[in-house]
């Protein structure tokens, strides 16, 4: 389940491109090992973009799963901490200004 970070804009943070664009990485927690992962929010919306996945952050948690003990939906909240995987690959710069254009 999806946490609320602290909110410093008057926007709320609806899905991860709105995350990603404000900063904030996601820290994934398993909710029957404990284990911690910390996922660059970037490339978490890249992965969901290639999928074709909705990225609202409420629909987030159902697409995790923990590689330690293969438990579904993490516990996630929006961090400002470094990530601590790198598996997921960065949208093309291209691809991310497009984005940031079209939000406007």
């Amino acid at each position: 389940m999806w946490r609320d970070g602290p909110r410093h804009s008057a926007n709320p943070i609806r899905d991860v491109f709105d995350a990603a664009a404000h900063g904030y990485n996601l820290r994934l927690t398993c909710r029957g090992c404990k284990r911690v992962v910390v996922l660059h929010s970037a490339g978490v919306w890249n992965l969901f973009q290639r999928k074709r996945w909705r990225d609202l952050m409420s629909d987030l948690a159902k697409h995790f799963r923990c590689r330690g003990c293969s438990r579904k939906g993490p516990d996630i909240a929006l961090v400002h901490e470094e990530p601590t995987s790198t598996e997921l690959p960065m949208p093309w710069e291209s691809e991310w200004k497009r984005e940031l254009r079209r939000r406007r």
